[in-house]
């Protein structure tokens, strides 16, 4: 099929593109490319069709969402920390420019399905236990909001555009290629500040736990969406256990193969105290799906990043 994704060059969407062209889908990748030149997919040259435009630039989408017949939304101008002080930016950057996109798929290629990445870590908000897709979403974060309000108005043009649409609310991935100028997500900010020799800054207690997944587990989750064109539904994307903010300091003691310090620090106010994603329904859709070991992927995210850092200096 054609696919359209949207921030393909991304941290995670460069992942989905890889497993897409993996399965023999012509693939065109939209971001920006003011040299020509991919961050992440330079070992696909010749196999994708790249799309150089700004998400807000209404001809660019219209242009490139000819032909297609998937389209997956992984652009996000924001994280959960820069939105905090700032909640306008979420709905001029990411709501507004999201509406415009789902109103020109409608309009010019209404048989197009739509996969939008929202947030399994912001949308529900502060929560007890494992957080299935039923619970009522009570997000307190400029992001969160954000990304539910983006998820409504995706329901809003399923029902009364008839398009089709999977929303996959993601926890917290992790993996090589994350953005290490400006990380989001503990892992990378963690190694981030130990490849520069700062002390790790640990937010939290035992009492702190997240839903950690390898980036390309979510990658080949949310691919399959392309078996299923004639169907919508929201998912939970995560490895349905959680690690305390405590385990995952123990697990990088055991990885991290350079000295590093760190200080205990309360949780901050834009910091959820537990997220632990219900992933029933998502295996009900692929039961035999194996996910990666935590601790391995760990090591060899902290190899890739150490490696990066070695070009670098």
């Amino acid at each position: 099929m054609n696919i359209l994704v949207l921030g393909g060059d991304g941290f995670l969407g460069s992942y989905i593109v890889e497993n897409l062209v993996r399965t023999g889908h012509e693939v065109t990748v939209f971001d920006r490319f003011p040299f020509g030149v991919t961050r992440n997919l330079e070992h696909l040259h010749g196999n994708i069709r790249l799309f150089s435009g700004e998400f807000a630039n209404r001809e660019d989408i219209s242009k490139a969402m000819e032909g297609q017949e998937v389209v997956y939304h992984c652009i996000s101008a924001t994280n959960p920390a820069s939105s905090w002080n700032d909640p306008f930016i979420e709905i001029d950057e990411n709501v507004r420019h999201s509406i415009q996109f789902f109103e020109i798929v409608a309009q010019k290629v209404r048989k197009c399905k739509v996969v939008y990445l929202s947030s399994g870590g912001t949308v529900y908000g502060r929560h007890e236990g494992l957080i299935n897709e039923g619970t009522v979403p009570k997000p307190f974060s400029p992001y969160g909001i954000g990304k539910l309000t983006i998820e409504h108005f995706l329901n809003y043009y399923q029902h009364n555009e008839r398009l089709t649409a999977d929303i996959y609310r993601i926890g917290n991935a992790f993996g090589p290629r994350q953005p290490m100028h400006c990380p989001q997500g503990v892992i990378a900010k963690w190694m981030d500040s130990i490849l520069n020799g700062k002390e790790l800054l640990v937010y939290g207690d035992s009492m702190t736990v997240r839903d950690y997944i390898y980036v390309n587990d979510i990658a080949r989750i949310v691919s399959q969406s392309v078996d299923r064109l004639a169907n919508s539904g929201t998912y939970n994307v995560g490895s349905g256990y959680g690690i305390s903010i405590t385990e995952l300091l123990e697990t990088f003691q055991r990885v991290v193969d350079h000295p590093f310090t760190h200080r205990l620090l309360p949780r901050r106010e834009f910091d959820n105290v537990s997220v632990v994603l219900d992933i029933s329904r998502l295996l009900g859709q692929c039961p035999e799906f194996i996910f990666s070991d935590f601790q391995e992927k760990l090591s060899e995210t902290w190899n890739y990043v150490k490696q990066k850092k070695g070009e670098t200096i």
